[in-house]
């Protein structure tokens, strides 16, 4: 019998593309109508719109290995730049009965001083139905549009910029049978698309479902057990992947306990799967997972320490993915009621396994450090001034991919 999934390919893209944007529209129309018909000011509505500046120096933006001449492929002897990020975004919270729709809009401005050519507008969006149609029977509607600019750690297109784009649906479900069990399900529709072709990145669009179940301890504390189960394909005709199709299937064990009053950890423990149907020697799976603990060390400072192992699709003639653990602690201190400093220490190790049979091919092995510490203010209740100073550094395996980038930063948000 012929798999309607291969026979319908035309027809389901345009359905899913159809349905994806029907959804989108749909939920923008509810958030605005109810919006519109409760835009009387009281105790329970919050409308909010924020500006934002940021300035930023990045002394390597383009991340260019010690070894690399910036006169040569970048046309300037500089590889530092300026970079103001200009946002405004309103954000609305209404509740409504059992309902409660949600609705964050901005419009940012990116001007690079030096590399101009980079500078660009975008206007990202999410909508959000938390609906519930008893106490025990409630979920979510969203819809997001994203875009942001290439991370240059990957993409080397140094003279012609890069922008990613993001759209996200979904609607999801939870069944409460009791105080402790709850039956969860939902699906999803995904699509992401690059301006430029991207080494090891094709445009693709996935539709997902996912099925569960859960149980909460008398503690708070909760185990569950959750099957993600996905559909996509390739939509980029000039990535070499077009029309190829894959699919995605993760079985999880997740579970968040409350160790004592002051600590919280977060577990996951799955086995990916990954299916190419048109080219099963690009297929890869293993197990994944990650831990993450919330520590309340005093009333004053507190720890967040996590580690996750990752295997993500990279597809080139001698990759097909990446295997990725990274570790991460970022404490944080209130100086005082108004003051508070940040820290991060992010350290990724990623490894290529070369997949295919080609000549002088090598497993890449890359190690990433960043070091990050800010200083947030907040001199008025409505008004917060940060300053960052981070710093990056890559080595690998191969040559011309090591860099490292320090930047520094300050940014200022007034929300009225």
């Amino acid at each position: 019998m012929a798999d309607p999934f291969l026979s319908n390919q035309s027809d389901s893209k345009e359905s899913r593309s159809h349905s994806s944007r029907s959804l989108r529209c749909a939920l923008l129309l509810v958030c605005s109508l109810v919006l519109a018909n409760n835009a009387r000011a009281d105790a329970e509505d919050t409308f909010s719109l924020v500006a934002g500046v940021n300035f930023m120096h990045d002394d390597n933006l383009f991340r260019l290995s010690s070894s690399t001449d910036p006169q040569t492929v970048l046309g300037k002897s500089t590889k530092a730049d300026d970079i103001t990020v200009s946002s405004l975004t309103l954000k609305v919270n209404k509740p409504y009965s059992l309902q409660r729709f949600e609705l964050e809009a901005s419009l940012i401005d990116y001007r690079y001083r030096t590399f101009d050519y980079l500078s660009y507008t975008t206007e990202p969006y999410s909508a959000a139905w938390r609906w519930s149609v008893t106490p025990n029977l409630h979920g979510n509607l969203t819809t997001s549009h994203t875009q942001s600019s290439s991370n240059f750690s990957d993409y080397t297109g140094y003279t012609t910029r890069n922008t990613n784009t993001s759209d996200t649906s979904g609607l999801d479900g939870v069944f409460d049978l009791s105080a402790s069990w709850h039956l969860l399900g939902g699906v999803s529709n995904n699509t992401t698309k690059s301006s430029q072709t991207i080494t090891g990145e094709a445009d693709n669009r996935v539709t997902s479902t996912h099925a569960g179940v859960s149980y909460t301890f008398p503690s708070g504390s909760e185990l569950g057990y959750l099957s993600r189960n996905g559909r996509g394909e390739y939509i980029n005709h000039t990535s070499g992947f077009a029309g190829s199709r894959f699919e995605n299937r993760d079985d999880e064990v997740h579970m968040r306990w409350a160790l004592t009053g002051k600590t919280q950890i977060d577990a996951r423990l799955a086995h990916t799967q990954r299916e190419e149907i048109n080219n099963p020697a690009r297929d890869f799976g293993g197990t994944v997972g990650n831990v993450n603990i919330n520590w309340a060390i005093t009333g004053k400072t507190s720890l967040n320490a996590g580690y996750s192992r990752e295997l993500s699709s990279y597809q080139t003639n001698m990759y097909n993915y990446t295997t990725s653990d990274h570790f991460t602690l970022m404490p944080v201190w209130q100086i005082g009621a108004k003051t508070s400093l940040r820290g991060k220490y992010d350290y990724v190790r990623r490894f290529y396994p070369v997949a295919f049979n080609v000549a002088s091919a090598r497993d890449r092995d890359d190690a990433v450090r960043t070091m990050m510490i800010a200083l947030d203010w907040h001199p008025l209740r409505s008004l917060t001034v940060s300053s960052s100073l981070q710093n990056e550094k890559r080595s690998s395996n191969l040559p011309g991919l090591d860099y490292t980038s320090t930047s520094f930063g300050i940014n200022a948000q007034l929300t009225f």
